[in-house]
């Protein structure tokens, strides 16, 4: 039984650990009334995602899978911050994402990745109309220290780890992975990311190479233009960072898709 699992079943294990995690850290570090407040948003987002994803998939796509869907929903609570006093910001979040996911195609082809254009579309459309406010990310769900003998160690960094040596190489996206998490440590430097936090900005990467760049479906395969597109995403969010633009993790994402969905169809017309 365990041999039919994908890499999409072992992803979304990967992801609900790291989100039971974060439950318990919000549990823990700010009490049961926001622990439960963070556990039923969850809960809602899914449901809400589950009813979106079966009107969509009757209405458009019959082929789309529900595991791809869950995948989706669980990267948004992971984040986005459980704080975010605007619930409306939230199921448009979700419903975006099945915009993107359904609509926004070339040739029956995703050209952003689902989760990324979802809430870079937001954020970038909040600075044009500010009452929709930026969505609010929030890794600290996936920074989160356990005490264990005196020290606060940081037990995802483990799942991550874990995730990016397996499940990276069953979808052969080591090279992508690898090289934007080196190249974003590298300018961590540049833009004063350990200045704070240095640990802090060492998982974020990690997660961000292991979890959210290496979608199938929306980046490269050949081995060389892994590593330029892994190249190319750490520096847009580096620059990005610089000049203060919100959400710099996802608004460099979407401008590397959209780059890389251009240099594709410059391929194919050759």
């Amino acid at each position: 039984m365990l041999k039919k699992l994908t890499p999409y079943h072992h992803f979304l294990v990967f992801l609900i650990i790291l989100t039971v995690l974060k439950i318990a850290n919000v549990f823990i570090t700010q009490g049961t009334e926001e622990g439960l407040h963070f556990a039923m948003l969850g809960i809602g987002l899914i449901v809400i995602s589950s009813i979106l994803h079966l009107i969509f998939r009757t209405l458009f796509d019959k082929r789309k899978q529900y595991l791809h869907s869950l995948i989706s929903t669980f990267l948004i609570i992971l984040m986005l911050s459980h704080a975010d006093p605007e619930p409306v910001r939230g199921v448009l979040v979700i419903l975006l994402l099945y915009v993107a996911k359904f609509f926004v195609k070339y040739k029956g082809e995703n050209i952003f990745n689902p989760v990324v254009f979802t809430i870079g579309v937001i954020t970038l459309l909040a600075l044009f109309v500010p009452f929709l406010g930026v969505p609010p990310m929030d890794f600290t769900g996936i920074d989160i220290r356990f005490p264990i003998g005196g020290q606060q160690i940081p037990i995802p960094i483990l799942p991550i780890l874990l995730a990016l040596i397996f499940n990276v190489a069953r979808i052969k996206r080591h090279p992508l992975a690898i090289s934007f998490i080196v190249v974003s440590l590298f300018l961590g430097l540049v833009i004063d990311a350990y200045a704070v936090e240095p640990f802090s900005y060492i998982i974020i990467t990690l997660f961000t190479g292991t979890a959210v760049i290496i979608e199938p479906k929306t980046s490269p395969i050949k081995v060389q233009v892994q590593v330029i597109y892994g190249v190319i995403m750490a520096g847009f969010i580096a620059l990005l960072t610089i000049l203060n633009v919100p959400n710099p993790i996802v608004v460099g994402l979407l401008i590397a898709n959209i780059a890389f969905f251009i240099y594709t169809r410059k391929k194919q017309l050759k």
